[in-house]
C-alpha cells in the first residue's frame, strides 16, 4: 500500500504554481491562432520583440499550440494530484515535513 507521504511529492506552493502556469499555457495554446492571424495582417511593427515572437509562432502554429496544450495539461494534472513522476525518478521531494 502506498502511504500519503509517497503519493505526494510536491509542496503546496509548487502545486499552486503548476496549476497557474498550466492554465496560462492552455490559454496561450488557444491564442496561437489569434497571434498567427494578427501577424498575417501586419498588426505587429517590424523590428520589435512582439514581431519576432509572433513570427516564430506563426511559422509553426500547430507545434506551439500542441506543445502548450500538452505542457499545460501535464502541469495542471501533476499540480492537482500533487505527484510528479519525473520527481519520483530523480528522487526529488519538495513536500518534506519536519
Amino acid at each position: 500500500m502506498v502511504s500519503d507521504e509517497d503519493a505526494v511529492n510536491l509542496h503546496p506552493v509548487e502545486r499552486i504554481a503548476r496549476v497557474g502556469l498550466g492554465a496560462l499555457l492552455l490559454w496561450f495554446g488557444a491564442q496561437v491562432g489569434v497571434i498567427e492571424g494578427l501577424f498575417k495582417t501586419s498588426y505587429y511593427t517590424n523590428g520589435t520583440i512582439k514581431y519576432a515572437f509572433a513570427s516564430v509562432i506563426s511559422s509553426h502554429p500547430d507545434f506551439f499550440r500542441i506543445a502548450a496544450w500538452f505542457l499545460g495539461f501535464v502541469l495542471i494534472f501533476t499540480g492537482a494530484n500533487g505527484f510528479c513522476p519525473f520527481y519520483k525518478i530523480l528522487h526529488i521531494n519538495t513536500n518534506r515535513r519536519k
